[in-house]
């Protein structure tokens, strides 16, 4: 099989699939992007690490089997874009272990080859969760039996204290169908009243959802300064990542803004989801400035990571250049870009 690219073994492979990105955020690639991906004609949007974390979902055109999930770790070279080799590699490693029918059924040994691929990895049970509840969601598929535990529990059909039978899987469910069950008002509602456990794995669940509505955003935001006020940073935090997918991104933007000017500055969880969530913001050069210049005003041993890992997100990678440029900025800022290219860290 002379074959150098997954959609197209995939298609030769009788199959129809899905791209998801598995990395910074559960979010769907599309089938063009991604051929452009494969054929090194864009880079990968969401690097990290210098890897592209992907879940591909695939399932037999003419039959009505089940799905079946690879959960890669491509490798990207300098300039961002997957690496071929490793595609074809994969392909070839794919085809020794399973043939070319890859929903047939296949012996447990044949299994254990795939599980040793190096080309796959296992994610956490909270990306897990979240993705299984958005293909759930997609393709019109009941939730999970935790699902309606869930849903009785932010509705306020429960005492808030009685939270400990719920589980993360219930929690994504919910999450992904914010347009079902008034699920959408009923987190509106509940966001005062959540003990720290439920409104943290609610806010990992809800960042990976663009569905969310401009009054749950607005009630998130005013969430998150009540925790600041309370000083229960981690909440915040997590609050904040909670918006990451979510269209309203001008109150999301305000609210950063805000946050400059609170003792989040030094906290290297917030700079962390900023950069790994919430990168999009970034994009506004002048937040972009204002982040770079604070990390190394309060956060300059995490100078070096962060300015790495935002400078191969291709949607930045030019305006963070430019700010390295920039003829007016602080010493800190100068000190921290001249350590980056000195390769010294100290």
């Amino acid at each position: 099989m002379n074959i150098n690219n997954l959609s197209e073994f995939l298609k030769q492979s009788n199959c129809q699939f899905s791209v998801y990105d598995l990395g910074r955020k559960v979010c769907n690639i599309s089938n063009s992007f991604f051929k452009e991906i494969e054929l090194n004609q864009l880079p990968y949007p969401y690097p990290i690490q210098q890897h592209a974390f992907i879940a591909l979902t695939f399932w037999q055109t003419d039959a009505q089997k089940e799905h079946f999930i690879w959960f890669l770790k491509m490798p990207l070279d300098e300039q961002g874009l997957l690496q071929i080799p490793a595609q074809i590699s994969f392909i070839k490693m794919v085809v020794e272990a399973l043939g070319e029918d890859l929903t047939a059924d296949v012996s447990d040994k044949l299994q254990e080859r795939m599980a040793s691929n190096p080309f796959l990895f296992k994610p956490s049970t909270e990306k897990l969760a979240i993705f299984n509840a958005i293909m759930n969601a997609r393709f019109i598929r009941p939730a999970s039996s935790f699902y309606r535990g869930a849903q009785r529990y932010f509705s306020g059909s429960t005492s808030w204290k009685e939270w400990q039978e719920l589980g993360i899987q219930g929690i994504a469910d919910l999450t992904a169908r914010l347009d079902h069950d008034n699920n959408q008002q009923n987190l509106i509602n509940a966001l005062p009243y959540l003990p720290q456990q439920p409104l943290q794995s609610l806010a990992l669940c809800l960042e990976h959802q663009n569905k969310i509505n401009p009054d749950l955003h607005q009630a998130i935001a005013t969430q998150i300064r009540v925790e600041l006020q309370e000083n229960r940073q981690e909440n915040a935090i997590l609050l904040l990542r909670a918006l990451a997918s979510s269209p309203s991104i001008a109150i999301t933007k305000k609210l950063i803004e805000e946050q400059f000017s609170s003792d989040l500055i030094h906290n290297v969880h917030w700079y962390v989801g900023i950069a790994g969530r919430l990168w999009t913001v970034l994009e506004d050069e002048t937040l972009l400035n204002r982040f770079l210049e604070s990390l190394a005003n309060n956060q300059a041993a995490l100078f070096p990571q962060l300015f790495t890992d935002i400078v191969a997100i291709p949607l930045l990678r030019e305006k963070v250049l430019r700010q390295i440029r920039l003829p007016a900025r602080s010493p800190a800022l100068t000190e921290a870009i001249g350590r980056l290219f000195s390769g010294s860290q100290n």
